[in-house]
Parts: structure tokens; C-alpha cells; sequence
């Protein structure tokens, strides 16, 4: 697949088949996703993948991110339909056979930290693309952070940052292409 067809058209997928991706289809896109690039090469990033039970315990406590999002959705003017979508979608990430958490390491000062969670955002891009490659949905979902604490100690990662999860399957629904917002470009110095 070419690069710039796998960024056009890679999308958050919302409903998945129930059916397991290989496990070798998995380590390809996990391997995708630890070569991405990390300030000062610290590759201050773990990985962990769920599935079966684990999986299941793990959405669970996820879920519980649900009414702290409730308020925020509302202020944001998110219709009552697309806060239910959301909601429901939130109680089982829309029935993924499997969930990749990506933590990072917390570092001494501001300017590492940055450094880590900008590198750990990187790794998250490289997997999300690998995975489309692989013809699977994924979906880099933040709002889980309200629940960062239990789900950092269900993964026995107390000390770590939950960066951000991403459930993964291959998709039952293919989603609509999202517009893109105008946003300026400054060219300097050509």
C-alpha cells in the first residue's frame, strides 16, 4: 500500500467483526509502530495488548471514563444521538476482539516529558497505518484518560502515563471520510 493512500484513507472504525487478527498480522503492526522515531532515541514507550478476558476486564474499567465525557460532549454542542453513539460505544469499543494500550515512561523534567509523549505519539501514527495496511480498523482513543489510574494499575504500570489505547479488529462498518478543517500553512523564506 502506498503511504500516502494508507494516510488519506485511514479512518477511526467505530464496530468491528468479532474475529481474532493473527497474531503475526499483530506483531507486524506493533513492530511498525516501535520504529517510530523518539527524542534522544529513549523509545520511552511500552505496549501492551489485550484480548480474551483481559480485553474484557480492561473496557470495563475503561467505560468508566463515560460520565466524565457526558458534560464535555454536551458543552461541545455533540447532539444527543451522536453522545449516545458515543457512550455505546465506549461500553465495549464497539466489540474489538483486541485493545492495544501504549504507556510512556514519566520523565524528570518538563521538556523530556514532552519529548516522551510527542515520541509515543509517533509510535501510535506508525501502528494506526500498519494497521490499515493490514486491513484493520483501529481508533486512537484519548478519552480513556479520565480512568489513567485504574487502567495504569489493572496493567500493573503504576508509574507510567497512559498515552492513549486504540481497539482493533477488522471493521464491520467502513466510516465516513471526516471533512477537513481550513488551517493555515505559512510558507517563510521561498
Amino acid at each position: 500500500m502506498d503511504l500516502y493512500e494508507a494516510i488519506h484513507n485511514r479512518r477511526s472504525h467505530r464496530l468491528y467483526k468479532p474475529d481474532l487478527p493473527s497474531k503475526e498480522v499483530l506483531e507486524r503492526v506493533i513492530d511498525a509502530g516501535l520504529w517510530a522515531p523518539s527524542g534522544t532515541n529513549a523509545q520511552a514507550w511500552e505496549i501492551t495488548v489485550l484480548a480474551g478476558k483481559a480485553k474484557d476486564e480492561f473496557v470495563e474499567l475503561a467505560s468508566g471514563c463515560i460520565p466524565y465525557m457526558e458534560p464535555l460532549l454536551e458543552k461541545a454542542g455533540v447532539p444527543e444521538k451522536g453522545r449516545q453513539m458515543v457512550k455505546g460505544f465506549f461500553k465495549n469499543l464497539g466489540g474489538a476482539p483486541v485493545v492495544i494500550a501504549i504507556t510512556i515512561y514519566k520523565a524528570k523534567d518538563e521538556e523530556m516529558q514532552m519529548a516522551n509523549t510527542q515520541s509515543g505519539a509517533a509510535l501510535v501514527q506508525n501502528l494506526l497505518l500498519a494497521a490499515h495496511a493490514e486491513g484493520l480498523g483501529t481508533c486512537w482513543m484519548t478519552g480513556v484518560l479520565f480512568v489513567e489510574k485504574q487502567l495504569l494499575d489493572y496493567l500493573g504500570k503504576p508509574d507510567q502515563q497512559l498515552l492513549a489505547i486504540t481497539p482493533i479488529g477488522f471493521s464491520a462498518k467502513e466510516p465516513p471520510v471526516p471533512p477537513r478543517k481550513e488551517r493555515e500553512v505559512r510558507w517563510l523564506g521561498f
